[in-house]
């Protein structure tokens, strides 16, 4: 029997359509992200392999950030198509929300946020995108006209700070998809040491405070829903689907 022919790790990653380039190979090879089952040892780009070795590639998170898989949990449960609208991303950070509603066809994203040098690379290249790092959402913000949708994701303030101000650029008949963040909502006294709200009574309570902040100012709350996955921190975090009054 004849010896099985060997080849580069990273022309073999491209042979096998695992990648586009030997570029790309060489990238996920040096980030660890490459395993060969029954092989020990880091793996170099250059190696020597059977072209029968089996090579695996660690599965690679569909967005920039874990709020890319909140929101896309938000537009399914609630039936939002971005096909073609235009959105602005208030609390953008490195583009979670931004990046999910761009892979489900947003024709523009406005991704605004108070710090700076957050945005992904990916995103900041995209022409769909237009970055407005260290802008304070509570101030004004300049647009050059309304937009359909509104998403946010903010912390160490509350939404009924957040949001009156930023719903001045819905178009008529425009909604918000809101991630809501019962930490940054909690008076002071109402958030236990280390910052993460365990009590479902309390989570409950500011939930409610919310629902009737949003009544008294005429937003109504079309969904609410609880996000698939904890914040950083490890707390429970919900997503609402409002509708503001008209103006």
């Amino acid at each position: 029997m004849s010896p099985r022919r060997r080849l580069r790790l990273d022309r073999l990653m491209v042979d096998r359509g695992l990648v586009a380039s030997v570029e790309e190979a060489r990238a996920l090879v040096m980030a660890g992200d490459v395993s060969m089952p029954g092989t020990h040892g880091r793996l170099t780009a250059g190696q020597q392999i059977r072209d029968d070795q089996e090579v695996v590639l660690r599965p690679r998170p569909r967005f920039v950030s874990r709020g890319g898989e909140k929101l896309a949990h938000a537009l399914d449960r609630f039936g939002v198509d971005p096909t073609g609208i235009i959105v602005l991303d208030v609390g953008s950070s490195t583009g979670g929300f931004t990046d999910c509603l761009l892979q489900n066809g947003a024709a523009r994203v406005y991704a605004v946020d108070a710090g700076r040098a957050q945005l992904h690379s990916r995103l900041i290249a995209d022409d769909r995108v237009v970055s407005m790092e260290g802008v304070n959402a509570r101030e004004s913000i300049q647009l050059p006209g309304p937009v359909d949708l509104i998403v946010a994701d903010v912390s160490f303030i509350s939404l009924e700070v957040v949001l009156p101000p930023v719903f001045v650029h819905l178009r008529a008949g425009g909604r918000a998809i809101v991630l809501f963040k019962p930490q940054f909502e909690a008076r002071r006294e109402e958030v236990p040491k280390g910052g993460v709200i365990r009590d479902p009574g309390l989570r409950a309570l500011l939930i409610g405070r919310f629902v009737a902040w949003s009544t008294e100012h005429r937003i109504r709350i079309r969904g609410l829903i609880r996000s698939p996955i904890l914040g950083d921190a490890g707390n429970a975090e919900f997503l609402i689907w409002l509708e503001p009054p008209p103006r």
